[in-house]
């Protein structure tokens, strides 16, 4: 009996001095931020002040915090990001290699030999290393875009001011699109492209510009009106929103009531509403089926009314097409002028513009019409007709029509747009 006792307290002391001895690891040290090395957007923007400056950031740590605001997964947006510091500021990011960050993460940028660059307006952290320069301290974290009005994006097109907008995740309601029915980009060329965003019962616009390779590209615009969340971009004087997600244009109201016509107009179209025939107009095909349409392009951002009979090599089918006004009573006008603007492409017999009243529908020949002399674009610039003036026309239904001609060796594309008659 003793001798087992002896074994048991042998073996009870064996195992206290193995677990007193047990080795404790040592905690690796935390590295602690340097506060004075702390920077934000709006000290990072005042380093780039000029446009077209850069600046280079040393060996030492400096370090950027903030919130990702917008990422690559709807392909509109290819090795960027875009970041919203603690204090407000928002920045845009250039990777140097794709993927790796989401909205909603919080991270810390080292900026430590990063280049910050103002190039064309636009101001940016350059070529910056996810893998070696970023630490993500957070995911899922919510941003709430800022609402503001076209005019406040507008307003804010030196980048180092207070009030610029440029690179945050912005709101914007009560808004339509000019370009309705339209894709938002080239989803087949790859080709980026530029639509209009208009406010509500005004014409102050913005560029809403979409690359060929988003997700949304062949999307059709939207009719109605409503809201949009976008990201604040710049190209030189030129404010521009960048989608991030197509489920974030929200526009299922009603289209915006048009504006009203500028002062003292008896008759007023720009086509801005997407519509040929809203107001009263018609097209009228004299001959062949070539119609009249609502367009637009890259160059010229609010839509215009075109014709054009050239449909390929050997397919220019001749026809004779009308874009005819509604009745306008001009009995009570002083001295009514008449103006539009036009361009063409290419070439064809010249159009004419005409005025009868007596015309009523149908046909155009059931009515008697006279040409009126105009100036009519012949480059792809829209120049004014000149002041057409219409005191010989002071009565009652009054109908002014633009005419287009072509035959099988033409192919004139003619555009025309802002057609009133006014004092």
């Amino acid at each position: 009996m003793k001798k087992t006792a002896v074994i048991a307290t042998t073996v009870l002391t064996g195992a206290v001095l193995f677990y007193a001895c047990k080795k404790e690891y040592d905690h690796p040290p935390l590295k602690t931020v340097n506060e004075g090395a702390k920077i934000t957007v709006s000290q990072l923007k005042a380093r780039v002040a000029p446009a077209s400056s850069s600046y280079h950031f040393g060996a030492g740590d400096t370090s950027l915090y903030g919130t990702i605001l917008a990422d690559e997964s709807s392909g509109n947006i290819y090795k960027q990001s875009f970041l919203l510091d603690e204090a407000g500021g928002a920045i845009q990011l250039n990777l140097l290699n794709t993927g790796g960050l989401a909205v909603g993460d919080k991270i810390r940028i080292n900026l430590n030999k990063l280049w910050l660059v103002n190039a064309n307006n636009m101001i940016y952290i350059d070529s910056v290393d996810v893998g070696k320069s970023v630490v993500k301290q957070s995911s899922g974290n919510v941003v709430t875009p800022k609402v503001v009005t076209i005019s406040e994006v507008l307003a804010g097109t030196v980048p180092t001011n207070s009030n610029s907008l440029q690179s945050q995740l912005v709101r914007i309601e009560s808004v339509e699109f000019l370009e309705k029915g339209l894709p938002f980009a080239d989803a087949i060329g790859k080709q980026s492209m530029n639509r209009t965003l208009k406010v509500c019962g005004g014409t102050t616009s913005l560029t809403v510009r979409s690359s060929g390779y988003a997700n949304f590209a062949n999307k059709a615009i939207p009719s109605g009106s409503g809201y949009m969340i976008a990201i604040v971009t710049q190209y030189n004087s030129t404010m521009q929103m960048t989608i991030r997600d197509y489920q974030e244009i929200q526009m299922t109201g009603v289209g915006c009531p048009p504006p009203p016509p500028p002062p003292g107009s008896y008759l007023f179209k720009d086509f801005n509403d997407n519509s040929l025939t809203n107001g009263g107009w018609t097209n009228v095909n004299a001959s062949g089926s070539i119609n009249w349409t609502v367009t637009t392009n890259t160059t010229v951002a609010t839509p215009y009314a075109q014709c054009n009979n050239y449909l390929g090599t050997g397919n220019q089918p001749a026809c004779e097409s009308w874009l005819i006004s509604p009745p306008v009573d001009l009995s009570a006008a002083i001295t009514p002028i008449y103006t539009f603007s036009s361009a063409a492409l290419f070439t064809g017999p010249a159009p004419q513009t005409l005025i009868s009243t007596n015309y009523v529908s149908g046909a155009p020949n059931t009515g008697t019409w006279t040409a009126l002399t105009a100036t009519f674009g012949t480059s792809s610039t829209f120049v004014s007709s000149g002041n057409i003036n219409l005191s010989a026309y002071k009565t009652t239904n009054v109908r002014v029509a633009i005419k287009y001609t072509g035959n099988a060796n033409s192919g004139l594309r003619f555009q025309v747009d802002n057609i009133r008659i006014g004092e």
